[in-house]
């Protein structure tokens, strides 16, 4: 089998890659060392260690750390304007909204916080904005 190589003959990515753990990690401290040597040989770019360090962090952490617990989850009904759930979503402070029909079960997508300050600024300017209900604006559960 031939070396891997690019085309002005320096080793690919991946060969440097493989080399960088030639001599294997004996715990994360160690693999963490070795990335972050990596990325200082410029064999990882910030992005993809930064990546890499958060992927091996989500192992340490238990789903009540990242997720809300159902029975403390705030959702939005479909049906509801902007005046009728932001006092609740300025109240929760989180980042993502799931938007429900006739029950909790009922999924139909996400409000996302970010996604609602362009919705603030039509229900301003907007003097239809009672009629503007937020299952139009939600992302779907699907995308």
């Amino acid at each position: 089998m031939s070396e891997d190589r690019s085309s002005n003959g320096q080793k690919s990515w991946l060969g440097k890659l493989t080399q960088a753990f030639a001599h294997e990690p004996k715990n994360r401290q160690e693999l963490l060392e070795l990335l972050r040597e990596a990325h200082q040989n410029k064999l990882l770019d910030s992005e993809a260690l930064t990546i890499v360090e958060g992927a091996i962090q989500v192992a340490d952490l238990q789903v009540r750390d990242i997720m809300v617990p159902r029975s403390q989850m705030i959702s939005i009904k479909a049906s509801q304007t902007p005046r009728e759930f932001l006092p609740a979503v300025i109240d929760a402070a989180h980042s993502r909204y799931p938007v429900v029909g006739e029950s909790h079960d009922d999924v139909l997508g996400v409000l996302l916080a970010k996604d609602l300050l362009p919705l603030i600024l039509k229900e301003n300017g907007d003097s239809r904005s009672e009629e503007r209900r937020v299952g139009k604006e939600c992302r779907s559960r699907w995308s």
